[in-house]
C-alpha cells in the first residue's frame, strides 16, 4: 500500500526544497549574473512527494514551485489524467539588479490537451503496418453512414488480417483496442477502403460514402470529326433492376435488407458471408438436423475473440461463448 502523505505535508517539503541562491552583485561592466538552475535532488523529491498523493492540489502546488522542466511536463499530464487542468503558473523570480527596463516574468500555460481523433493511414501502407505493443489501451468506435456494408479488421502483430464482423448501414461497433493496433475497413469481398490508428483516447470513426463505392469512372466519348449520319432513334429500353431492388416510377428502389451476417454490391446484389448459407431469406450459419449450429468457432472473429479470452479479457469469454460455441 502506498503511503499517503498531507496536502500540508507536501507545503513544507516544497517550501523547504526550494530555494533560489543568492545572486551576486554584478561587477561594473560585466554581465549580469544569472541564478542556477534548482537542485535536481530536489525537484526529484518534490516530485514523488506529489506523485504519492496523487491528488490535484498536490500537482499545482508543484507547478507552483516547478513551472518548468521534464518533472513540470509530467505533472501536467498527471493533472489531465485526473480530469483537472494544469494551473497557469510563472516562472519563480531571480534576485538580480533592477535594470531600467525589467522585462515582464515568463508566463508557463497548461499544454493544449490532445485531440480524441484516430489517425487515418493510406491502403498503399497496408503491407508494412502491423500492430506493435499492448501497452496503451484505448477505444476505438465505428460508426457506418456509408449506406454500405463495411468489414472491420484488425492488422494483427505478424501483419495478418483479423476478421471482427462488420457493419450494415447505420450500425455502430466499439472495441476495446491499443494506441499501436490499426484498423482497416473494407468492402464485404474484402478490398481495403481506410486505415485507423487508434488516438490515446476514445474515439469515434464516422465511415462516409467513398468514391470507391460508386465503381470506377468511366472517360468520355471522344467527338467524331466526320458528321454522323441520322439514324432512327431506338425505341427506349424498359429498365431492369438488380436482384433485391424493384422499379418504382422509373428507378430501381431497394426492396430488402442484406441482413446481419451478408454483404451488398455496388450492383445491389445479397450475398453471404463466408461460411453462411442462405435459408428462408436470411444468411445463417450451417445447422445439423438438430438444428444446431456445425463447427460456430470457424465464424469471422472467433479466433480473435478466444485469444483474447485466453489473456483475461472476460468480455471476449462472453461473447466467446455466445456466438462460438455449440448452443
Amino acid at each position: 500500500m502506498a503511503r499517503l502523505i498531507p496536502l500540508t505535508a507536501l507545503a513544507v517539503v516544497l517550501a523547504f526544497t526550494v530555494q533560489v541562491p543568492k545572486v551576486p552583485t554584478a561587477f561594473a561592466g560585466s554581465e549580469t549574473n544569472t541564478a542556477p538552475a534548482a537542485n535536481p535532488d530536489a525537484v526529484k523529491s518534490a516530485y514523488e512527494s506529489a506523485k504519492e498523493l496523487g491528488t490535484a492540489d498536490a500537482w499545482n502546488a508543484f507547478l507552483g514551485s516547478y513551472p518548468t522542466g521534464f518533472y513540470a511536463d509530467m505533472a501536467r499530464a498527471y493533472l489531465k489524467k485526473v480530469g483537472e487542468p494544469a494551473a497557469v503558473t510563472t516562472a519563480p523570480p531571480v534576485a538580480a539588479p533592477t535594470p531600467s527596463n525589467p522585462e515582464p516574468p515568463a508566463v508557463v500555460t497548461a499544454p493544449t490537451p490532445s485531440s480524441a481523433r484516430a489517425g487515418e493511414r493510406s491502403c498503399s501502407e497496408r503491407n508494412a503496418l502491423r500492430s506493435e505493443h499492448s501497452r496503451e489501451p484505448t477505444k476505438i468506435t465505428f460508426v457506418n453512414q456509408s449506406g454500405m456494408y463495411r468489414a472491420i479488421m484488425w492488422i494483427d502483430f505478424d501483419g495478418t488480417l483479423k476478421d471482427y464482423g462488420g457493419l450494415n448501414s447505420g450500425e455502430q461497433l466499439s472495441l476495446d483496442t491499443f494506441r499501436t493496433h490499426p484498423w482497416m475497413i473494407a468492402t464485404g469481398p474484402g478490398d481495403c477502403l481506410q486505415i485507423f490508428l487508434p488516438a490515446a483516447e476514445p474515439a469515434i470513426v464516422r465511415l462516409e460514402r467513398l468514391a470507391a463505392d460508386d465503381g470506377p469512372v468511366r472517360a468520355a466519348p471522344v467527338a467524331q470529326t466526320k458528321k454522323a449520319e441520322k439514324k432512327k432513334a431506338p425505341p427506349p429500353q424498359k429498365l431492369k433492376c438488380a436482384q433485391n431492388y424493384k422499379l418504382k416510377n422509373g428507378e430501381c428502389v431497394l426492396i430488402q435488407n442484406c441482413g446481419k451476417n451478408a454483404y451488398r454490391t455496388a450492383e445491389g446484389d445479397c450475398f453471404c458471408k463466408k461460411g453462411y448459407v442462405m435459408r428462408k431469406g436470411k444468411c445463417q450459419w450451417p445447422q445439423d438436423k438438430n438444428g444446431f449450429e456445425v463447427a460456430p468457432w470457424k465464424k469471422g472473429g472467433c479466433s480473435s475473440l478466444q485469444a483474447q479470452c485466453n489473456q483475461g479479457n472476460g468480455g471476449a469469454c462472453m461473447k466467446y461463448e455466445e456466438n462460438c460455441q455449440v448452443n
